[in-house]
C-alpha cells in the first residue's frame, strides 16, 4: 500500500510539473494538491504548489504552502524555500517578515543574489 502511495505521489508530481511549464498553473494545482494526498510530508509537493498559488497571484496561499515545504525540507535545501516564501511576504507587504527570509538565503544558494536585490527593495520600503 506504501509503495502503491509513494508511486501516486510521483505520478501526480510529475503530472504537476508538465502542467507547469506548460503555464497552466490551475492543473498544476490540482496534480500538486493530489500528490499531497497521497504523501502529505512531500517537501517539493509543497513547494510547487506554493508556486503554483504565486502564478495564480494568491501570495497568502503561496505563503501557506511555503511554509509548509519548510517543516519538511532538510536544513541544507532550504534556502529557495525561504527565498520564495520572503517573495510571497512581500507581496503581501509583509516587509519585516519578508526581510527575514531573504537573510536566511544561504550564500551559496542560486537563489542568493536574487534574495539580496529583494532584501535591499525590502529594506527600503520598510
Amino acid at each position: 500500500m506504501i509503495s502503491e502511495a509513494s508511486d501516486l505521489n510521483h505520478k501526480s508530481y510529475g503530472d504537476g510539473a508538465t502542467h507547469y511549464k506548460e503555464g497552466n498553473f490551475k492543473r498544476a494545482k490540482q496534480a500538486f494538491e493530489l500528490a499531497l494526498e497521497y504523501w502529505p510530508e512531500d517537501p517539493q509537493a509543497w513547494f510547487a504548489l506554493g508556486n503554483c498559488f504565486d502564478e495564480l497571484n494568491k501570495p497568502a496561499k503561496a505563503e501557506e504552502c511555503f511554509r509548509k515545504a519548510l517543516v519538511y525540507t532538510q536544513e541544507e535545501k532550504k534556502s529557495d524555500v525561504y527565498f520564495n516564501l520572503g517573495n510571497s511576504l512581500y507581496d503581501q507587504a509583509k516587509l519585516a517578515e519578508a526581510i527575514d527570509c531573504y537573510k536566511k538565503v544561504s550564500g551559496q544558494s542560486p537563489s542568493y543574489w536574487p534574495a539580496q536585490r529583494n532584501l535591499e527593495r525590502a529594506n527600503n520600503e520598510l
